[in-house]
């Protein structure tokens, strides 16, 4: 065990190879000890997210579904992100990444899948150098929130500064 944290694989493009590849994609994540994977599966491959989703809890690990990302402005229509995250749900999937600069859409799927009966829990990348405001995301995404922060962090001269900053508008 390298540590008591959780570890999560930040794979993005994971779940878009073909379904046999999922099984050992898993077990190497399993045997290194992560206790998460991020996922983005590609709208209307559904079998193949079904297939990646399933092969990652049977590694009992936790798994993080995204629909959209923070830097792509072209996307197939909403309806077919939705799908996304409703074949995630339907799999028992609670937690979901969205783009922290899209803060409509975060409210938007966030109602999405409470109508589908599901508490979620969000973490979201996208800010200050991607134009996403914490705070306008947080709340709309509501208390089970996570921002995920990088070049705001370790591009800052003070790197202790820069994240008492951030943190202090969660």
């Amino acid at each position: 065990m390298y540590t008591n944290k959780p570890l999560i694989y930040d794979h993005q493009k994971a779940a878009t190879d073909v379904p046999y590849t999922a099984k050992k994609f898993m077990e190497c994540l399993s045997a290194a000890e992560f206790s998460a994977v991020i996922l983005f599966p590609r709208v209307n491959d559904y079998e193949v997210q079904k297939a990646w989703i399933k092969a990652a809890f049977e590694e009992d690990l936790g798994v993080i579904i995204g629909g959209k990302m923070t830097h792509q402005k072209e996307y197939p229509p909403l309806r077919e992100i939705e799908e996304i995250y409703s074949i995630a749900t339907e799999l028992g999937v609670l937690d979901f990444v969205v783009p922290g600069n899209e803060p409509d859409f975060i409210n938007h799927i966030r109602k999405f899948i409470e109508n589908e009966g599901i508490n979620p829990t969000f973490y979201a990348p996208g800010f200050a150098t991607q134009g996403g405001d914490i705070t306008e995301s947080s709340k709309v995404a509501g208390e089970r929130f996570h921002a995920i922060i990088g070049r705001e962090i370790y591009e800052a001269k003070d790197i202790r500064q820069a994240t008492l900053d951030l943190a202090s508008k969660l």
